[in-house]
Parts: structure tokens; sequence; C-alpha cells
């Protein structure tokens, strides 16, 4: 008989994510995380399998929660254009509130792991794939006439910039540069 579990495997999950969100994946311990997740090892294991497993679970949901569920709503929407795409660099101008780590998790992990595993590529590939087409998206809604492989061209380098932004934000790169950055950016996909 299995032995009841007297914590919230959820809310421990996401105690982990942000934890390696702010630290990184070199930069925590399973006693680490055992310790911010509120659990002793033994239910990290039994739960989670180990380090590695836990990581990528963390990743996969801040993709989904964060990214996908928020962040990329408005490049979705029907009515997205130019404007939405400016309102979404717009978020990496202001300095945070603290409540989240800086940075973007998964762009991090881009620049911390050299090699990652299977689960953590298909993450990051997901990642590039849906802000790529969230960037077409509102692309193409701005502009309806402009050949696909221009959309998809502009889109890309949306993706890159964003990704470059939000690895330099996580070490206090904000503001009135960000803003520099984000003008220049718009300058580049505004299609005559």
């Amino acid at each position: 008989m299995g032995r009841n579990k007297n914590y919230d495997e959820d809310e421990a999950l996401k105690k982990a994510m942000f934890l390696f969100w702010r630290k990184g994946y070199r930069g925590v311990s399973t006693r680490d995380l055992a310790e911010e997740m509120g659990i002793n090892q033994y239910s990290l294991y039994a739960s989670f399998e180990n380090k590695d497993a836990l990581f990528e679970r963390a990743l996969g949901r801040y993709l989904q929660e964060i990214i996908e569920d928020w962040l990329l709503k408005p490049l979705t929407d029907p009515e997205s254009g130019v404007a939405t795409i400016r309102d979404f660099f717009e978020v990496f101008v202001e300095p945070g509130s603290g409540q989240t780590p800086a940075g973007c998790f998964i762009c991090n992990t881009m620049a911390e792991i050299d090699n990652p595993s299977a689960p953590v590529k298909r993450v990051v590939a997901r990642y590039q794939a849906i802000l790529t087409d969230g960037f077409a998206n509102a692309l193409g809604h701005a502009y309806p006439k402009t050949k696909d492989q221009a959309i998809a061209a502009k889109a890309s380098f949306l993706q890159c910039m964003m990704v470059g932004i939000a690895v330099k934000k996580r070490a206090g790169f904000y503001g009135q540069p960000v803003q520099e950055v984000i003008d220049q950016i718009m300058d580049f996909v505004t299609i005559d």
C-alpha cells in the first residue's frame, strides 16, 4: 500500500519552476529543490523521479502557463498587428516587479545548457516555433499582401531578437536601452 502524499504536487512543481527560473539548472541541487518545494528528498524522487525529470516538467509548465497562456495570447489574436508586436516587446522595458525572476526561463535555459536532453530540446523547439508563428500571425494581419516568405523571415528575426533581449534582461538589461532596441526592431519589421 502506497503512502499518501502530504503535499500538493502541483504547488511543489510550481515552486521548483520558479527556483530553476531564478537560479538555472546548474545552480540548483536536489537539496535546494526539496527545501524550496517543502518536501523531503525521498518525496521528490518518488513524485518527480530525479532532478532532470523535474526540470523538464518545470520547463514544460513554464511554456504552457507563462508563454502559451499569457505572453503569446495577444499575438495569436485575429486582430493582432504591428502594435501587438510592439506591446509584446514593451514587456521587457520595465525592470519587473520582483515577483518573477528576470528574463525568460526557456531563454535562460537555452543560454545555460550546452547539450540538453531530448525533452528539453522539444520544449525549446516548441517555444521557438510558437513564438515565430505568433509573430508571423501578427505580421500577416498587418501586411496581408506581403509574401509568406518575407513574413516568415521577419517573424524569425523577431523570435531571435526576443531571445536575445530576454537573456540580457536576466543581467539587468531594461529601461531606455531596451526601448531603443525595440524602436529599431519595429523599424526593421515595418513593411512599406
